[in-house]
């Protein structure tokens, strides 16, 4: 680890980064909060050794929608129950609306269909709404609660929020989960344990697309502002509201991306994870990983 990652310049960028929402001072009690600070985490594959944190009262307190970062685990769950293939396509069409949310694909039009790896790279709401429909009712709920997704990471000795996956939702309710939209609610911590758990399983056979999707936003999709200069970064933005309608950004990934060493989540104030949250990831991600990078 770079001796330097705690520096005084980082340190600045990262508070004025994460400083929004005015969280409030509580202790160690574990009732959710829905309008929090910025938080980040970053974090060992391997030890589960937490190398910097920031805001660890939102990291586990915390409840919000993750947004596009839940795409590749809706994928994955559709990949491990032999439902989708790399072969699957879908031709995007740009516009969605599903029960008045409207989900218009901000990727450049004239694209070749979306297959796995193009829609995690360009963040593809029409195609992974599409490949949703094949969930059987409750299917995705199911599958991310028994990863782990609706409880304690066990990450701090603080009590912790519970994240919620709801298994009621049908049609296009189900579509929006898939999607991160609605029916589901996770800690920054949760959405860590998620992306440490995809990172320690990046060798299996299955995992190909996921994995090359992950690369692809930050080489040339959402996330471009996560990019290392020789190091490879997976990782997956999102962007979505809390419960008074402010605006939260996220960015959830780990590197090296072919061999993980560390998996990192932030959650700020913004209107694009791309643009707000990436940045930041890119700043930790940096100061770690010094002259190798």
């Amino acid at each position: 680890m770079n001796p330097k990652f705690q520096s005084n310049r980082s340190r600045r960028d990262l508070l004025a980064a994460l400083a929004f929402f005015g969280a409030q001072n509580v202790g160690a009690v574990a009732y959710p909060v829905r309008e929090p600070q910025g938080a980040a985490i970053l974090m060992t594959v391997n030890q589960r050794h937490i190398l910097s944190i920031r805001n660890s009262e939102t990291a586990r307190r915390a409840l919000l929608p993750p947004g596009s970062t839940l795409k590749p685990l809706s994928l994955l769950a559709l990949i491990e129950a032999g439902k989708l293939g790399p072969g699957d396509e879908y031709l995007c069409r740009q516009e969605l609306t599903i029960e008045g949310h409207r989900l218009t694909c901000s990727h450049p039009a004239g694209l070749p269909p979306m297959n796995i790896t193009r829609a995690i790279a360009y963040s593809c709401n029409c195609a992974v709404a599409y490949f949703a429909q094949r969930f059987a009712p409750g299917e995705l709920a199911n599958t991310l609660a028994r990863a782990g997704l609706c409880g304690p990471t066990g990450f701090l000795s603080e009590a912790e929020a519970a994240g919620e996956v709801r298994s009621d939702v049908t049609g296009p309710r189900a579509q929006l989960q898939a999607l991160g939209e609605a029916g589901v609610e996770l800690t920054p911590l949760e959405l860590l344990a998620a992306y440490r758990q995809l990172a320690r399983t990046v060798s299996q056979a299955h995992m190909v697309p996921i994995i090359d999707g992950l690369e692809g936003a930050v080489e040339y999709g959402t996330a471009q502002q996560a990019r290392l200069s020789r190091i490879r970064v997976a990782g997956k933005t999102g962007t979505t509201l809390t419960s008074t309608g402010a605006h939260a950004a996220w960015f959830a990934g780990f590197a090296p991306s072919r061999a993980p060493e560390v998996a990192i989540v932030v959650l700020v104030q913004g209107r694009s994870g791309g643009a707000d949250a990436a940045p930041v990831a890119g700043t930790l991600l940096r100061e770690y990983f010094g002259a190798r990078n």
